[in-house]
């Protein structure tokens, strides 16, 4: 037995995991359950990047890519306009352009079809693997609901256009509920006039607090052995067979297998070991009010206006909006200003005391998916980025698929479409 236990010890891979938000999280504490030795570097405390400040939705309805047939044709009113539900700066359309040629290139109904198909494998099981992920924490510690989320439709015309989409998500087996005026306001009473239905995605959920479920596997991979090192990653020592050593502000950290799950910043690093990713940032923005005085139950997405509603332990949250300015530019906060102003024409009463204003930047592929993935030059380097809005949606089915690869496990579900090559 204690030589069993040896050989296990000298097998055991030991994983280095550079990216502290949901994603890289998820993804060390899915291999530090299945054995491995995990180490994780980030400039910032667990949590508090971009995962700090999302929605909060696990939204099993996101089944459909951000580009749809004939959406090139806004990208002057983006321009235009600064404060709409997506807009470019001017500045930065130089910069951005190949990476929108791409996005319009995967406008085609071809390819909305198969990104949908590829969306669905990963977005309909999310939150049954966060779960399992967390099935050795009581449920009352676990700062999630599965409350549903509400696609809501303030007026007739928005309606009308979401049939086509909630047809598809209905097509990819999505569980949604259509629910005229009346049964909205049932389900959210203080809402104001202007409500003409919505569909409710009834196996969605939300986290009460995203800093607080990060928090969570944080204090959970400590617990069982994990190591976080405070650190800007500035490079690689690579050898013949992939990276040797991972350079920081902090000194230089040994690797054997590598995850990169960077966010935003994720770029450099993938070029640097093995694979050019045509990655970019979308801002996003919000509002959280700490005492808004209206009663929201369920979390609610609003198309029409680009954004969501979602309440949380410490207060109501609006979150939302594209804003492409990538990653150095000054937040632009007249856009989270702008979130209230939409939010109070749901909400008239609403309260926005205290509110505090934030920006994050998402890393979004211009295909609306994933990079899941095998370095295709080093074999022992792993890629996990690229989510766009789906971070915290897609945290567990990452993780999990990640785990598979590093293992050399059979997947459940085909990852052929998030490989980095893919381009």
């Amino acid at each position: 037995m204690a030589d069993q236990t040896q050989a296990q010890a000298q097998n055991r891979r030991n994983v280095t995991v550079i990216g502290a938000g949901i994603v890289g999280l998820c993804c060390a504490r899915t291999l530090q359950r299945r054995g491995c030795s995990v180490s994780v570097i980030d400039q910032g405390e667990p949590g508090q990047g971009t995962s700090y400040g999302n929605a909060g939705i696990f939204a099993s309805g996101s089944v459909l890519p951000e580009g749809k047939p004939g959406l090139w044709k806004r990208v002057p009113g983006m321009l235009l306009d600064p404060l709409g539900p997506l807009t470019i700066r001017l500045g930065y359309l130089p910069q951005l352009t190949p990476w929108m040629l791409r996005f319009i290139a995967n406008t085609t109904p071809r390819r909305v079809e198969e990104i949908s198909q590829a969306l669905s494998t990963i977005v309909l099981p999310g939150l049954r693997h966060y779960r399992e992920l967390l099935d050795d924490i009581p449920s009352d510690q676990v700062p999630i609901r599965q409350q549903g989320c509400l696609y809501l439709y303030p007026n007739a015309s928005d309606a009308a256009a979401a049939k086509n989409d909630n047809a598809t998500r209905r097509r990819r087996g999505v569980a949604l509920e259509i629910l005229g005026p009346d049964e909205v306001r049932q389900l959210v009473p203080s809402i104001g006039p202007d409500v003409a239905g919505g569909a409710l995605a009834t196996q969605s959920g939300h986290a009460t607090s995203p800093l607080a479920l990060s928090q969570l596997l944080a204090s959970r991979i400590r617990a069982d052995g994990g190591t976080f090192v405070r650190a800007k990653v500035t490079g690689f020592a690579v050898g013949e067979s992939g990276p040797t050593l991972v350079h920081t502000d902090q000194g230089d950290f040994p690797v054997e297998d590598l995850v990169i799950a960077a966010g935003a910043f994720s770029k450099p690093l993938a070029k640097a070991l093995g694979n050019t990713v045509p990655l970019d940032t979308e801002r996003g923005y919000h509002m959280m009010l700490p005492a808004p005085e209206v009663e929201v139950r369920v979390p609610m997405l609003i198309s029409s206006l680009g954004f969501g509603i979602t309440p949380m332990s410490d207060g109501l949250r609006l979150a939302g909006t594209v804003e492409f300015g990538g990653l150095t530019a000054a937040p632009n906060y007249a856009r989270a200003d702008a979130l209230l102003t939409n939010a109070r024409r749901l909400f008239p009463g609403l309260n926005d005391a205290g509110a505090e204003r934030w920006m994050g930047h998402r890393p979004s592929m211009p295909d609306s998916l994933p990079v899941i993935s095998r370095s295709s030059r080093f074999p022992h380097v792993f890629f996990a980025f690229g989510h766009g809005h789906l971070g915290l949606s897609l945290g567990a089915v990452t993780g999990r698929l990640v785990a598979d690869l590093v293992q050399d496990r059979a997947a459940e579900i085909d990852a052929a479409p998030f490989r980095a090559d893919r381009f």
